[in-house]
Formats: structure tokens, sequence, C-alpha cells
């Protein structure tokens, strides 16, 4: 059986935990997106020949097709429920295209594509954080799947092993479905490859690291216990003295140093060593330290750097229904009041506030409010 010939039982549990925690990660994106409950769980992974897998239950289908630019080499086929995707689209748009209008034009394919933007991005982020480098994935390319035979021959020939792990998803009030996630063996070999040789190193730092750190906790236990058997002594053999001891523990690797400090002391008893108590010196500065001429002409230099500045005289938040009704004349009302003052942002950083002024016929601004000088010294220095 093709399951067990290129893959153990342990890699394929690996791929299927990798596939489960990257695809659950991108769950909580679609989540956000929808402003619903979103599942997706139990992954079952199929090794298999390219002629003979099959995705009946899914049709008809909408292919999505994703390839890796950096960090892996390869690309990463997802099949949908065409009716899965139009509840995304209805959810999207906030509104239920009947079946029969349903199509996959240009802006409901733009959707889906920004939809699965979003979830195989967050998947790449857990994928990077598994495999201990940077991967990064192209703009996803979303189709429906019109011919079953021509969809397999784009990617994969018929003698082609490929990998298909099949995912249960779950939309809040609205899909219970799943959706199947299809690479070719090569690719999949590099994760689990990837991965097996994190745990691997990972598991080699901590077992040199161990004896180091018990004996380390073995040492620091033995001094200290020392230390509490002598401050106990001390304690018995003076309990019925009239003080007050502060005592101050100086701890270093090697030896713990007690200071007692007592307010007076019995007749009769041991005395003890004073303790020298010196103020601290702390070294001055000149207020005023003055630029010697190499150091002049460098912050002259850097002061002639140009800063780009730019004025925002407001924000709005608007969700991906919103955008795509936007047409010629649309009005979007932003988050402040008409006469508000705007902001004045160099380089990104926000360093002041103003009021918009006509200069010859120009826009201007006249600076009322300095927000954050030190910020604004820093951009210049």
């Amino acid at each position: 059986m093709l399951n067990e010939n290129i893959f153990s039982d342990m890699e394929r549990d690996v791929i299927g935990e990798v596939m489960n925690i990257s695809l659950g990660s991108s769950a909580t994106s679609l989540s956000t997106l929808l402003g619903k409950r979103v599942e997706i769980t139990v992954p079952t992974v199929n090794v298999i020949s390219a002629k003979d897998f099959s995705y009946e239950n899914l049709e008809p289908a909408i292919g999505v097709e994703i390839n890796y630019i950096e960090g892996l080499d390869g690309v990463n086929l997802m099949i949908w429920k065409r009716v899965d995707a139009k509840v995304i689209i209805d959810i999207l748009l906030d509104k239920e295209i009947p079946d029969e209008e349903f199509e996959m034009d240009e802006i409901n394919t733009s959707a889906i594509c920004e939809v699965m933007n979003q979830m195989m991005g967050s998947a790449a982020t857990a994928l990077s954080d598994f495999l201990a480098k940077a991967i990064n994935i192209s703009t996803p390319v979303a189709y429906e799947i019109d011919d079953k035979t021509e969809f397999k021959n784009r990617y994969f020939s018929e003698d082609d092993i490929i990998v298909a792990v099949s995912f249960q998803l779950f939309i809040e009030d609205s899909v219970q479905s799943q959706f199947i996630n299809v690479m070719p063996v090569p690719l999949a070999r590099e994760i689990i490859d990837g991965f097996l040789k994190g745990s691997e190193e990972e598991k080699g730092s901590e077992k040199n690291k161990a004896p180091a750190e018990v004996q380390t906790l073995t040492d620091n236990e033995d001094e200290t216990g020392a230390v509490e058997d002598e401050y106990e002594d001390e304690v018995q053999e003076d309990e019925d003295e009239d003080e007050i001891e502060e005592e101050i523990e100086q701890r270093t690797y090697h030896e713990p140093v007690k200071v007692r400090t007592p307010k007076k002391k019995a007749q009769g008893k041991r005395q003890q060593s004073p303790v020298a108590v010196k103020p601290v010196t702390l070294d001055s500065f000149d207020e005023e330290e003055t630029l010697s001429e190499e150091q002049l002409s460098n912050l002259e230099m850097i002061m002639s750097v140009p800063l780009e500045i730019s004025v925002e005289i407001g924000k709005a938040k608007k969700q991906i229904k919103d955008i795509l009704e936007f047409t010629q004349g649309t009005i979007v009302e932003l988050d402040k009041q008409a006469g508000a003052l705007v902001d004045i942002i160099v380089n990104g950083q926000l360093i002041a506030k103003g009021e918009v002024v006509v200069v010859n016929d120009n826009f201007g601004v006249r600076v009322v409010e300095i927000i954050k000088k030190d910020e604004l010294i820093k951009l210049t220095l």
C-alpha cells in the first residue's frame, strides 16, 4: 500500500499534525474575517497516485493554487466545495446570492482569493515556526474546476504520487463540510525532514544543557543549606538580646556573604567586625559637551537628510463587502469632525498636530501642537 511504502506511520503522523496546527491557525484568520466561529479539524492523510485521486464528494468544486516562493519548494492545492465558497462570499458581502445567480466572476473570485490569502498566510506563519525558517507564499489563484482530468494533468502526471490531507470544516450556523489539501511528495518530504531535524536539534540542545543546570542547582542548594544552618544557630544564640538585626545577603555563584548590623551588643558575646559603609561615588557629567569638528560635520550631514512629511486628516475602517461596493462618488466618513486638528506624520511617526491652511493656492498645515519632541529629535539625529 502506498501509505506504508512512501511514508512511515510516524511520518504520516507528522504530516497530519503539522497540517492540523498550520491550518488550525488559518481557521483563526477566517473566523476574524467572517465574524463567526470557525473550526478546521480531524486531518486524514492519504498517499495516493494522481490517477486514483478523487474528490467526488466535493463536486462541483473550486481549486485554489498556492505556490511557495521562499522556505519551501512546491505547489499547495486546496479543493473546496463550490457551495462552501458561496456561503463564505455571502457572509463577506452580507447578502445572500441565489444559487442560480451565483458565479465565480471577478468580484467573487477576488473575494475567495483574499480569504485564501489570509488563511494560507497564517498557515505559512505557523509552518515557519515549526520549521524554524522564513516561509512565504504567492498570491492564491482561485478558479472553478470544470474538468477533473484537466485539473489533475495541470499539476501532476498519472504516475505521480501525491499527498492528500482531508479536513473537516465548520463555520458557525453556516457550513459543516470538508475540504482537501493536496501537495506533491517532495514538498511533504521537505516538511517532514524540516520538522524532524528541528526536533532532534532541540532535544540535543536540552541534553547538553541538562547536566550543567542540575550541577548548578545542587551547588547552590548545598551552599544555601549551609548558610541557613549557620543563620539559625546565631539566631538561637542571640534570641534573648534586645536587638534589631538587618541581614543583607549578597549571593554570588560561589559563596553567599552575610553582613549583620547589630543595634546593640550584649556583654560577653562574640563581637563582630564593624562594616565599613561608604557612599557610592558617581562620575560627574558635564551638562554641556563640546562637539569635535568631525562630530559637527557629521551632525551637519545628518541634519541635511530629507524626511517625508505627510498630513492625515482621518481614518476609517471598512469591511471587504463595503470596499467592494465603492463606486465613483462614494463618500467615506472619517473618524474626525470637521475643523479638528490634523495629524502631522514624519517617516511614519506622529510628531505634531496642526490646522489646514491655504498657501498660494496650495494646501498647507500650521503646526499647533508638538506631540513628541523627543521622537522628532530621534528622527533628525
